[in-house]
């Protein structure tokens, strides 16, 4: 996901008539985060790397949510990593070091992790969220670092892969994809490389117990994948998915038919369930959070807490600088600055303790 992360993360679907699970290992470090409750009808505006680090925070552009969702956040409020909205939409960046800026301008810029709350307000279907990549915010990236490609799903068990190369958006369909699974290589590279494989019609055996390397996770994710015979325990099969391709400090597992969110970390190996039917994403309630590491096991929807001002920063401080991965910059001038403006851009969303 990040700047310099070895190449980690890995991202699926598992669909068919009786079930819509999907599946991410967040393969990188122990990190903090808190998982957020945002609400439905939220005055938004856009904010870039240049919003965060300077005194120029006049917005671009502005919008509404339309949808609430529960995301998984390193850098604080508005700034998932990945999350799902209250319609089915999941939406998570991997890194891919090939990545170019893609850059349209009559669009405001947008910071990457804003980007994704962004798509999680405004639509419920991959096919909304294509065909709105020309006339959506351009993606800011970390400076001076490599970008991400997405990975999004939706209720009715549609699937696309979202990169950009060569300064255009290249788009990948569940029609164009023969398994909705993506890693750190482009799609294609991947699939090339798993085609030599007999389970693909090659001439090479894959021996799925000995393939046990990092680089094989594709292959032993595309192999369970292609072999599941439904058993009416799809989240059970996509649990041993994830865990058979190098478990992640983080592991998600949303099944957007019951819309059960399931999620444990490497400090709490416990899975937590959030009944997301249950969550209230009205004007009136409160943003709430949830510490990733949490000690509360089960249901956990009584666990949230409502998030303030002073309880974001606290994310913001710990997030921002594993986030950028860069030793100097939690103890910078820049960094004092960001701290600053991210709560006077959510000072009228969030509370003050």
């Amino acid at each position: 996901m990040y700047p310099v992360q070895s190449q980690a993360c890995s991202a699926f679907l598992l669909t068919g008539k009786n079930h819509n699970v999907v599946g991410f290992n967040e393969n990188w470090k122990t990190m903090p985060g808190m998982i957020v409750v945002n609400k439905r009808d939220v005055p938004k505006r856009n904010i870039s790397w240049q919003n965060l680090t300077t005194v120029h925070l006049q917005p671009h552009q502005q919008w509404t949510s339309k949808f609430g969702s529960v995301t998984f956040n390193l850098l604080g409020y508005d700034f998932p990593c990945y999350g799902v909205n209250e319609k089915g939409l999941f939406l998570v960046e991997l890194y891919l070091e090939e990545t170019s800026k893609v850059y349209n301008p009559k669009q405001a810029n947008m910071f990457w992790a804003q980007w994704i709350q962004y798509q999680l307000d405004n639509y419920k279907t991959v096919r909304e969220v294509i065909n709105h990549l020309n006339d959506s915010p351009n993606i800011d990236w970390w400076p001076n670092a490599a970008g991400s490609h997405f990975f999004l799903t939706d209720a009715a068990g549609n699937s696309a892969t979202i990169a950009l190369l060569n300064g255009k958006y290249t788009v990948l369909t569940n029609k164009e994809m023969p398994m909705p699974l993506l890693c750190n290589n482009q799609y294609h590279k991947d699939l090339a490389a798993a085609k030599k494989f007999d389970f693909l019609g090659g001439h090479e055996k894959f021996d799925f117990e000995q393939s046990k390397k990092w680089e094989d996770r594709y292959n032993r994710a595309y192999y369970m994948l292609k072999n599941y015979t439904y058993d009416e325990k799809p989240v059970d099969y996509a649990w041993n998915i994830l865990n058979s391709i190098h478990p992640g400090e983080w592991q998600t597992v949303i099944d957007t038919r019951t819309m059960n969110l399931y999620f444990r970390s490497d400090l709490k190996k416990e899975i937590k369930t959030i009944d997301i039917k249950k969550l209230d994403f009205s004007k009136d309630a409160a943003v709430k959070y949830l510490d990733i590491h949490t000690d509360q096991n089960g249901i956990v929807n009584s666990g949230f807490q409502n998030l303030t001002v002073e309880k974001n920063n606290e994310y913001v401080e710990k997030g921002f600088p594993i986030g950028y991965d860069n030793k100097e910059f939690g103890n910078s001038s820049l960094f004092e600055k960001l701290k600053k403006n991210i709560a006077r851009f959510f000072e009228s969303i969030l509370p003050k303790s």
